[in-house]
């Protein structure tokens, strides 16, 4: 029998889970959470406490037990763990390195994308000494980040050059690199295509609008699938994707094109190599595919069209120590309208300006934009997170002309 080592308590874990063991593989789970935080050590024939982290450790755990793959879900860190712990072990890993270099790197993918002809924003020069002469030539709002970041942690929109130099420095502390992205802020509206890669050849599986906050753009709240844009997908964008992922020489594996529509053209701003980070339609078909390269199977997955329309709520919380969630069992009670996909739990402190990582969770329900303000406002009369002092900690939006307002 097989064994699949699965790396971290994360997004698509139970998935993966789910549809390995329907092959018949013996799964195991391993982090460093004792087995009541860490929910899906349950659904696994076996749990190891281990931290992903201690690559020494699992090196010799899984000879010893003879595993036979290693996967992970959407973590960043995990992936890394899983990329490191395959070549230790001469098992394989889905990214070559040419390609896991440049979407690590947001100036390289940049340089990438202007390749094939993709669009992406104007960049600028600048380093830590914040030369006048160089802050002269900016042309505000820009977006300043961290070339090798994630989960928005690092990323700001600069309007002044105050911010600008506090937002640098703050990019430049986050970056593992020491490395900071500084280029225009592009305004409208965030779309992404996420596509499965086998033998090279890009499937399209999901496309969709993101809507952000009215008062913070770098705060997304609202998701509706499929795009609106698929017409000027298909005319504009599509090939130079597929020329991307040539250029790249991907041959498997799950791929995530973040662009921002401008009201007139589609202008990337990065790509993430990886598992998406929420839950989506046709997930079973980037599980299966990941499934079967780390398996070195072929299951010959298939791209099923979208059935319905669907939109996704992110709930956001306010700073502070989570001690007591509820309303999630409620929604989670009723499959058919809603999925509730849970980031945060009782015991978790929230910390400010910490980006994704201030996310309760993802609730997905299937309608469109124009039936959708009944079920947000059923969300948020349900849904309470406490804190230690009592106080409410989920920030409350409403929809309103493609952007998120709070919710009175």
């Amino acid at each position: 029998m097989k064994k699949l080592l699965i790396l971290g308590n994360n997004t698509h874990v139970d998935e993966l889970i789910k549809y390995a063991k329907e092959r018949g593989v013996y799964t195991i789970v391993t982090d460093n959470l004792p087995f009541e935080q860490s929910p899906f050590k349950a659904l696994a024939d076996e749990a190891w406490d281990i931290s992903v982290l201690d690559i020494d450790v699992l090196v010799e755990k899984c000879k010893a037990e003879d595993i036979s793959a290693v996967l992970c879900g959407a973590s960043e860190i995990c992936i890394k763990a899983n990329k490191d712990l395959c070549e230790k072990l001469n098992l394989p890993f889905y990214a070559n390195q040419k390609a896991w270099d440049i979407t690590n790197d947001k100036l390289q993918f940049k340089e990438a994308c202007l390749e094939c002809g993709i669009n992406v924003p104007e960049k600028y020069y600048l380093d830590k000494e914040l030369k006048a002469e160089d802050i002269a030539k900016i042309n505000y709002p820009v977006v300043v980040k961290p070339t090798d970041g994630c989960s928005s942690i690092g990323l700001h929109i600069c309007s002044n050059e105050e911010e600008l130099k506090a937002g640098y420095l703050d990019a430049y502390e986050k970056s593992p690199s020491h490395k900071v992205v500084v280029e225009d802020f592009i305004k409208g509206e965030q779309v992404g295509f996420i596509y499965g890669i086998i033998g090279g050849v890009p499937h399209l599986v999901i496309s969709g609008d993101d809507s952000a906050y009215k008062n913070n753009a770098e705060r997304r709240v609202f998701g509706a699938t499929p795009t609106k844009h698929n017409d000027l997908f298909e005319k504009d964008l599509k090939d130079k994707v597929d020329k991307l992922v040539s250029y790249l020489e991907i041959k498997d594996g799950v791929i995530g094109v973040q662009t921002i529509f401008d009201g007139q053209k589609f202008v990337t701003i990065e790509m993430n190599y990886r598992l998406p980070g929420g839950k989506i339609p046709g997930e079973k078909f980037l599980c299966d595919l990941m499934l079967d390269y780390a398996l070195g199977e072929n299951t010959n997955p298939t791209v099923e069209a979208q059935a319905s329309q669907a939109f996704s709520y992110a709930l956001w919380l306010k700073p502070g120590k989570i001690t007591e969630i509820k309303g999630i069992d409620i929604l989670q009670s009723e499959p058919q309208k809603y999925h509730v996909q849970l980031f945060r739990h009782v015991g978790d402190n929230v910390e400010d300006n910490s980006g994704m990582r201030q996310i309760l969770g993802f609730i997905m329900f299937f309608t469109d934009i124009s039936h959708h303000a009944e079920s947000i406002d059923y969300i948020n009369n349900t849904v309470h997170v406490y804190d230690e002092n009592g106080n409410d900690m989920v920030c409350r939006y409403k929809f309103v002309d493609g952007y998120a307002e709070d919710a009175c």
